[in-house]
C-alpha cells in the first residue's frame, strides 16, 4: 500500500472480535460442554477488551476493521455499538466460530444469514466484510464461498491465509489482494525470504515475533503495494483472561507471550497510519 504525504505507510488494523473461550483446536472438541458451563460461572468481561481497543487506537487517531462474531454481538452488543460509533468498520466473523469447511453450501447460507443479521442489527446497516472463523474456506472445501458472499451483498473478503501452518492456510494463495466471484479478497500479510513464507503479524505470530521483525514485514509490504495488515483478538490485550483447557504446543502457542500485545501495538500505532479496509480500498470496492 503506498505512503501517504505524512511518509507513514498505510496499514489495515484488524481485530477478530470473539470471546476468550472461541478456537477451533481439536483436543477442544469433546469438551465443549464442561467449557460452556465455565463461560457462564467465570462471566469474565470480554467487552473490557474492545473498550481497551477503543482507547488504544483513539491515542493516535487510528481506524480498524472489527471481524464481530454473532455470538458476540449477542452477548455484548453495547459493546459492538461502541466499537461503531468510535468510528471504527464492523464487518462479520460469521455466526458462531465453527469451522466453515465442515459446513455444507446450504449451512453456510444461513451461518453467513445469522452473522449478518446479529450485527446489522445493532450498527443499521449491513456489513461489507467477512473474515471465516480460523480462516477455515479454502477452494477445495468451500469453492462456493466468495458467490455465497456476493449473493448477500458483501464485497470483500479478508479470509486468505497465504501460508500453510499446521493449522490452517495455503501456501500457493495469492499475496496482493485479487478479484473472485465479484469479491475482493485482500490476504493477510506476511514476509517472503528466500522462497518461503513466514506470518508474523496475526494472532499467535505477533505476539511470538519480534517487534523489529514485525516492523521489517510490514514495511517491505507496503514498499511492495502489498496488504499491510495486523490481525489481533480482544482477549489478546488481557493477559489475565480465562484459560482455555488445552495441552502441549496448542496451549503454549495459543497463550505465548501475551504480554508484548499491547506494547507492540501501541508503538506500531505511532509508526504507521492505521485504517480501515473499507476505507483503505473505498475505491475499488466502490
Amino acid at each position: 500500500m503506498e505512503k501517504r504525504s505524512d511518509e507513514k505507510c498505510t496499514g489495515l488494523l484488524t481485530l477478530d472480535v470473539e470471546d476468550w473461550e472461541h478456537a477451533n483446536f481439536a483436543q477442544l472438541e469433546p469438551l465443549r460442554d464442561p467449557i460452556a458451563r465455565t463461560v457462564r460461572e467465570r462471566r469474565y468481561a470480554m467487552d473490557a477488551n474492545t473498550d481497551a481497543w477503543i482507547a488504544l487506537l483513539a491515542e493516535t487517531g487510528a481506524r480498524s476493521t472489527c471481524f464481530v462474531l454473532g455470538d458476540f454481538a449477542r452477548r455484548y452488543p453495547e459493546a459492538v455499538k461502541r466499537l461503531h460509533a468510535a468510528g471504527h468498520e464492523i464487518a462479520s466473523h460469521g455466526d458462531t466460530h465453527a469451522l466453515i469447511y465442515r459446513m455444507s453450501r446450504e449451512q453456510f447460507r444461513v451461518f453467513l444469514e445469522k452473522g449478518l443479521a446479529a450485527v446489522g442489527e445493532l450498527i443499521g446497516e449491513t456489513p461489507r466484510g467477512f473474515r471465516a472463523p480460523s480462516w477455515s474456506v479454502d477452494p477445495k472445501r468451500t469453492p462456493w464461498f466468495c458467490e455465497e458472499l456476493k449473493a448477500r451483498g458483501l464485497v470483500y473478503d479478508s479470509s486468505v491465509f497465504p501460508v500453510r501452518t499446521p493449522l490452517f492456510g495455503q501456501g500457493d494463495s495469492p499475496l496482493a489482494p485479487y478479484w473472485e466471484a465479484g469479491i475482493y479478497r485482500v490476504p493477510v500479510t506476511v514476509l517472503t525470504l528466500g522462497g518461503f513464507r513466514l506470518p508474523f503479524s496475526s494472532g499467535a505470530f505477533f505476539r511470538l515475533s519480534p517487534l523489529p521483525l514485525i516492523r521489517h514485514g510490514l514495511s517491505r509490504a507496503g514498499r511492495a503495494g502489498l496488504p499491510v495488515m495486523v490481525v489481533l483478538h480482544p482477549r489478546e490485550l488481557d493477559p489475565g483472561h480465562p484459560r482455555l483447557p488445552l495441552r502441549g504446543w496448542e496451549r503454549s502457542v495459543h497463550y505465548a507471550r501475551l504480554g508484548t500485545t499491547v506494547p507492540k501495538l501501541r508503538s506500531l500505532l505511532r509508526e504507521f497510519h492505521w485504517t480501515s479496509i473499507a476505507e483503505a480500498y473505498g475505491e475499488v470496492l466502490g
